[in-house]
């Protein structure tokens, strides 16, 4: 019982290790079959393979590129780059009077500028010059015409159409970040076109902000006349009633007491006015930027204001103390600047002053998150506006706290003067009041005067706000259609589509392609036959003198260099070898397909026995398609079935053939039942007396992976060769004929491989090329 169970446990492995089970090549990785890596030497076998289809997909994906990119329309790309100075007129007084004046002032932020450039009211007025001017017919500017392609009629586009064109291929850059440089460019069917537009674009915006400069000079202008006439006004005033008291009373001096109070006084309602004319600039351009921010984001400055709550107002009225009280300090003691050390209560308003400035900036900061998305604006350009925008009101919000404190803290001080002079006598004392009020308007004037003159001539010295240091200039290549990009996608695109038909064609190949799929059934491989149809009869040679009826099959006869006999000589070599220094007495060859090329082999390798001094008998045993008498031209009138029958002995059965030492027995006529021929006492009496004679004995059997009719041959014979087709035979039939062999308990003695193709093969088991490498050697050797 023992010995039966360890010789089922041998019987079991034996039939696992000889079982085929394909693994796909490209889940091999060299010799171990455990990685599941893409195996490289596969992908180029494969490339190898497929070489000519791949190339041909490249190329018409190429050409096809090629071809689409001509009927393309050319577009072409001018640019210009110009410089936009936030601030083209510095940080002066003039300047600072003008922001606080109109709101704009004489500087820019450069976002804003930017979203200028992109408006649609830019691009109205570049369509609207360019359709007055009329530069060009059709082919040269292309955006003030209309096509319709069906009826083929031309008109004029409407300043709408155009203007829409223009902001469409209007392009504004920033090319670095912190760079005060824009690059404006347009995109266009015309070269003309593209540089006119673009240079038109520049010179139009640095025409808009210089007109926009001086229009804010000018305004800037009219305040200052208007405040120049209403001061004249108060100084002629003063100065009348001046004069009319010294007539009246004859006084016309004050003593030194007098003279210093209303040297103060002056000095304090100078600073007073200004105070206030800034106070009134200040509000109006805290109007202005309400306003913008309004029309930018409604209901973000009612936000604003709700925002900053208490906090920022409790700051706000800490910040006006700490103001106020300095503006007393400095008033009252005029040359504290001059100290070397600075006081201590100074310092200390000065420190507090600060600090209360940041906590303001900081709270008014915590609006401007991002998280808020600015009232729900997306623009992240329109964003910055706002947030810019923003932050100036604050600023100018602080600013006008700080003005409110000093102008409480003059008023102060100029109540506490208006005392001291009540307290000088009666004539003295209207006379102070009388030089004061003459005094403080004569200072007054003066320096409205002076803003106003150096105003008038700021006014005609404005420029805009960009400077043009490139201008475009006509393109000599289109932009667009790049014919190198389309090229190389093309290209792309052909190598993916032959990629994706070689995955699928090997994906649905369900045949051996691939020699290393037979080492995966743990047979050997005994030979690969080249094909030697159409590409190798013409190396043949003529069919003429003693081998003339032979068929071309027998290349071993006919072309005894051909690669193919070379292949037979080997198989002959390794079933002699395989089991010792005899060959089997019997050889069966099967398939596992009809069409695999079986007869071919078989009457290749009877004639290779017989060459080298083997008795070699030749036995068809297919009986429903034979093909043996046609390789050694007999007909099949006299066979093995007439013999089994008993129509013919065997002396006319084995039959001579050209070829020394080899004999042939035909399968003759039909038979009704051939299934019961290869099982019959008579056959195997046959084959005993066959065996005593021969040799070797070569059975050309049917495939037995579709007929059964050999299955009692197959398992007589000392050893059975199974023949697959390359790249025909079906893998799923090819693996059920080999566990149906090992069934009957065949003795397999391994794989022919015909009809081999060393240029489509991929395996890589002996290295990428070996069997090209291998053929290629052969060939220039014989």
């Amino acid at each position: 019982m023992s010995d039966l169970i360890h010789r089922k446990s041998d019987e079991e492995n034996n039939s696992k290790k000889s079982s085929f089970e394909y693994v796909p090549t490209y889940a091999v990785s060299g010799s171990d079959s455990s990685q599941n890596s893409l195996d490289p030497k596969y992908l180029v076998s494969l490339i190898l393979k497929y070489k000519f289809l791949i190339a041909l997909f490249i190329i018409l994906g190429g050409v096809g590129a090629w071809f689409y990119a001509d009927t393309l329309t050319p577009i072409y790309r001018s640019f210009g780059t110009m410089i936009i100075s936030e601030n083209s007129s510095g940080d002066d007084e003039l300047s600072k009077i003008i922001s606080q004046t109109t709101g704009v002032g004489t500087g820019t932020t450069l976002a804003n500028e930017v979203q200028v450039l992109r408006s649609r009211e830019f691009a109205r007025s570049i369509a609207e010059d360019l359709i007055k001017e009329d530069p060009g017919d059709r082919s040269e500017f292309p955006i003030l015409w209309n096509v319709d392609e069906d009826e083929g009629d031309v008109s004029r586009a409407s300043e709408s159409s155009v203007t829409g064109r223009i902001r469409n291929g209007l392009s504004v850059e920033r090319p670095e970040r912190d760079s005060e440089v824009l690059e404006i460019t347009f995109d266009s069917p015309s070269s003309e076109e593209a540089a006119h537009i673009t240079n038109r674009a520049m010179e139009l915006y640095v025409e808009r902000s210089t007109q926009q400069n001086r229009r804010a000079a000018e305004s800037t202008a009219q305040f200052l006349e208007r405040e120049k006439l209403e001061v004249k006004e108060k100084l002629d005033r003063a100065e009348e009633r001046l004069n009319n008291y010294m007539d009246e009373t004859g006084n016309v001096r004050i003593d030194e007491q007098g003279s210093q109070l209303i040297t103060q006084q002056t000095t304090v309602e100078g600073e007073l006015r200004q105070v206030q004319i800034e106070l009134e600039s200040v509000n109006e351009a805290i109007g202005n930027y309400e306003r913008q921010i309004d029309r930018l984001s409604p209901g973000l400055e009612e936000q604003f204001s709700e925002a900053i709550g208490p906090r920022i107002r409790n700051l706000q009225e800490q910040l006006a103390q700490y103001e106020g009280e300095r503006t007393l300090i400095l008033t009252k003691n005029p040359n504290v600047r001059d100290r070397e050390e600075t006081p201590p209560r100074l310092k200390y308003l000065d420190e507090e002053i600060e600090r209360a400035k940041q906590d303001i900036r900081d709270l008014s900061s915590q609006l401007f998150s991002e998280d808020e998305e600015y009232m729900g604006i997306d623009s992240e350009e329109r964003a910055q506006m706002v947030s810019e925008s923003q932050t100036r009101l604050t600023e100018l919000r602080i600013e006008k706290n700080q003005l409110e404190s000093r102008l409480n803290a003059l008023q102060e001080r100029s109540e506490e003067l208006d005392e001291s002079l009540e307290s000088l006598p009666d004539g003295m004392m209207q006379l102070a009041r009388l030089q004061r009020d003459v005094a403080i308007n004569e200072e007054l004037y003066l320096n409205v005067s002076q803003q106003y003159s150096e105003m008038s001539v700021l006014q005609q010295s404005q420029f805009g706000f960009g400077r043009i240091i490139d201008t475009a200039i006509l393109s000599g290549s289109p932009v667009s259609p790049n014919k190198k990009i389309l090229l190389l996608l093309g290209i792309m695109i052909g190598g993916v589509l032959s990629a994706g038909i070689i995955a699928i064609r090997e994906f649905m190949d369900n045949s051996i392609n691939n020699l290393d799929m037979l080492k995966m059934s743990y047979l050997p491989l005994l030979a690969a036959v080249p094909v030697i149809e159409k590409t190798k009869r013409s190396k043949l040679k003529s069919s003429k003198g003693e081998n003339a009826r032979y068929s071309d099959d027998l290349v071993v006869i006919k072309d005894r260099s051909h690669l193919a006999s070379e292949a037979i000589r080997r198989l002959k070599n390794n079933l002699i070898y395989q089991n010792g220094e005899v060959p089997p007495k019997t050889i069966a060859l099967t398939s596992a397909e009809k069409g695999d090329g079986k007869s071919t082999i078989v009457s290749n390798l009877a004639v290779s026995f017989a060459e080298v001094g083997y008795k070699t008998l030749l036995i068809d045993t297919d009986f429903r398609r034979p093909k043996q008498h046609t390789n050694f031209g007999y007909d099949n009138s006299t066979g093995l079935t007439d013999y089994l029958s008993g129509k013919t002995g065997i002396k006319a059965l084995v039959k001579d053939t050209d070829i020394n030492l080899l004999k042939f027995v035909g399968s003759g006529g039909k038979h009704e039942a051939p299934d019961t021929l290869v099982s019959s006492k008579k056959f195997n009496e046959f084959l005993n007396q066959m065996e005593s004679v021969f040799d070797v004995i070569i059975l050309d059997t049917p495939p037995f992976g579709i007929v059964s009719d050999s299955t009692a041959l197959l398992k007589r014979a000392k050893t059975t060769v199974l023949v697959t087709k390359y790249r025909k035979t079906n893998r799923g039939v090819f693996q059920k004929t080999v566990e149906d062999l090992e069934r009957i308990n065949a003795n397999i003695g391994g794989i022919v491989v015909n009809g081999f193709d060393h240029r489509k093969e991929t395996a890589s088991g002996y290295g990428s090329g070996y069997y090209k490498s291998v053929y290629d050697n052969y060939e220039s050797y014989v």
